[in-house]
């Protein structure tokens, strides 16, 4: 029932221009994957010198309102899709 209210909503673009502008480009990046591999590379390559060492970004730009009660966690070590091509994958039932 929700996904049909949503699907409503962005029909008739009752949400924010910004929301649905946000929703056009995820569309975008998620139906080419050499573009999306490509645009996380540079979100987390420009995570990583926010946090400058830090282990933390305390200010995230875009983010105030949620980096203002908390810190997020600077990306560390590989990727995923790294990790996954690199052959570390969990077995059944086990967590990493």
């Amino acid at each position: 029932m929700m996904r049909a209210w949503r699907g409503r909503e962005y029909e008739k673009a009752l949400n924010p221009a910004t929301q649905r502008l946000g929703l056009k480009l995820w569309a975008a990046l998620a139906t080419r994957p050499a573009l999306y591999r490509l645009a996380t590379r540079i979100g987390r390559a420009g995570l990583t010198l926010i946090a400058r060492g830090r282990g933390r970004i305390a200010r995230l730009p875009f983010g105030d309102g949620w980096t203002k009660h908390r810190d997020m966690p600077a990306p560390e070590g590989a990727t995923f899709m790294q990790r996954w091509q690199a052959g570390e994958r969990p077995h059944r039932g086990e967590t990493r």
